[in-house]
């Protein structure tokens, strides 16, 4: 598959908000042909050897323009919001970024942090009996805590500050989708959210790679059944060349999805005891396990542990309950297959 091929773009995408395109630019420079680019404006065409009419010294003067005009959108993009003019900048800002947990236990099994430049799975537990919807909501607020944490460990001088959530209209309505006050509530600023609520998964998927493609946002975070192996793959390769991060939220009966860097396993928790009110609930915990961990493959079984989320440090914690408790023990062989 083409890494540099775009991304396929949906038929009949009916997604709730989008961004003004610019007017199409009626400039044309000279007698030859031009046709606008995907901004609008026009795209300058060097004459061919089939152009009789065109005047003598045209083409010099042609091309020297074409040198003056990339001159200038190279220092434009060298000193716009102090941004990497290179690709290969952006990754090394990315690499240098710790987008951790705050929890030893973790953030070592993960090498210093969860990696900025890469496709993460969150999948709920499974619900044998009762209501399925405490682990879908439990994965939903902690894709939005590891937000908030994405948010504060970014480099504010190269990473904008704005986080692409989406999801399908049937997901949606059921689930729901980021409430304003609740998003404060945790830490996130609603303005910093951009929520794009489509017709089909398709949509949805198409919307996650265009935002990682965009390299204008600190975070994309999906909401979708399953994702089978090429979008998954697509999303994978987008997040690696554009330097940005993704969650990947799928059911919990759902096919493991691919090319991911990790998997989680997010499951409800009863909150922490309130320390002022005992009727009133706590702070919120969480039953995560680490079922996939690409910076760690030499591990035989899962990372399990209680998380505790900090309204005040915005940090998450082991929960007191378990705290004194040794993390399992991890040996050098994996057994075949």
């Amino acid at each position: 598959m083409d890494q540099a091929a775009p991304s396929p773009i949906p038929t009949t995408a009916h997604l709730r908000i989008s961004r003004p395109r610019p007017a199409p630019s009626s400039r044309t420079s000279g007698p030859w042909p031009s046709c606008p680019d995907r901004n609008g404006d026009s795209l300058i065409a060097v004459p061919d050897g089939a152009t009789d009419g065109a005047p003598v010294g045209a083409q010099d003067t042609l091309l020297s323009g074409l040198r003056a005009r990339i001159a200038a959108l190279e220092r434009s993009h060298a000193s716009a919001n102090n941004r990497p003019a290179t690709a290969a900048c952006l990754r090394e800002l990315s690499a240098a970024e710790s987008w951790t947990f705050g929890v030893p236990e973790l953030d070592g099994r993960l090498a210093g942090g969860l990696e900025t430049c890469a496709l993460h799975e969150i999948k709920p537990e499974p619900q044998t009996t009762g209501d399925a919807f405490g682990n879908w909501a439990a994965a939903l607020g902690f894709a939005a805590r590891l937000a908030v944490r994405r948010l504060q460990t970014r480099d504010p001088a190269s990473r904008p500050a704005h986080v692409l959530w989406c999801c399908p209209s049937a997901l949606a309505h059921e689930l729901g989708l980021p409430y304003g006050s609740g998003l404060t509530a945790l830490g996130l600023s609603p303005a910093s959210c951009l929520v794009v609520e489509s017709a089909r998964a398709i949509d949805t998927l198409w919307a996650m790679e265009e935002g990682l493609r965009s390299e204008s946002l600190a975070l994309v975070i999906g909401v979708v059944p399953e994702v089978a192996l090429t979008p998954a793959r697509r999303l994978s390769l987008a997040a690696a060349s554009h330097s940005t991060p993704c969650l990947l939220l799928t059911a919990p009966r759902a096919p493991t999805t691919g090319a991911t860097a990790t998997r989680w396993r997010i499951g409800a928790s009863p909150s922490a005891p309130h320390p002022f009110d005992p009727n009133a609930p706590g702070a919120s915990r969480y039953a995560v396990t680490l079922e996939r961990c690409r910076q760690d493959r030499l591990a035989l079984q899962d990372l399990s542990l209680f998380l505790e989320w900090s309204d005040e440090t915005h940090r998450f914690r082991v929960a007191p309950a378990v705290a004194d408790r040794a993390p399992a023990p991890c040996y050098a062989d994996r057994s075949a297959g």
